[in-house]
Formats: structure tokens, sequence, C-alpha cells
């Protein structure tokens, strides 16, 4: 899935569990019942220098454009206007050196404090 131009679905729907963090779009969600189909509007799969990196445990708080997830170690918080992601844990606070478009990729983190 590529990101459109209006950024997150009017109604999202977010599901976590160990896989990583789905978004579905609700509004859809009764067309795609009907053909016994659900299918996310985007995926962030859990793996090694992937945006989702640890397992997301929820989604804590959404603003207009940006969602904040809780993993194990942290807080990422993925603005979908911007096509950028960062994390913040214990350690420091991090920005994905890739865009939303990469999430799956594996391009990592870098330190920024």
């Amino acid at each position: 899935m590529t990101l459109e131009t209006n950024g997150l679905p009017a109604k999202p729907f977010f599901t976590c569990d160990a896989d990583g963090l789905s978004i579905l779009d609700a509004a859809q969600a009764n067309n795609l019942l009907s053909a016994y189909s659900i299918q996310p509007w985007m995926d962030f799969k859990n793996g090694q220098g992937n945006i989702i990196d640890t397992i997301p445990r929820k989604v804590t708080a959404r603003d207009g454009q940006q969602i904040t997830v809780e993993c194990e170690d942290g807080m990422v918080h993925i603005d979908f206007e911007e096509g950028k992601a960062r994390k913040v844990t214990p350690a420091g606070e991090y920005v994905y050196m890739g865009a939303l478009e990469e999430r799956n990729d594996g391009m990592g983190y870098i330190a920024v404090s």
C-alpha cells in the first residue's frame, strides 16, 4: 500500500498483535465483510529494523494524521502527513531512516537524542 495524499482513512481501526500493527478502513468494512475478505489499509510488520521493531501493544493516541503506538520497548510516533516515524525509548529518541512506504524494509532507526 502506498500512502494516499489524504493520509489516514477517515475512520481508521487499529489492531495490534505479535506480527505488527494493521490499520483497517472502517468505512469500507461493510463492503469487505460482504466479500468475506477484510484487507488492511496498511500493515506495519514487526521485524528487525522496521518501523514496528518490537511487539506493539496498542494505539494510545491519535491526533489528526499522527498516531502513537505503545510497543514493548517504547512509543512509536507515526506521522502519515509527513510520511515519517520516530521512536522514544528509555535509551533516547530515534528517527526511522526510511519513509512510511519503506516501513517493512528494515531501514532502521538513527538516534537524535
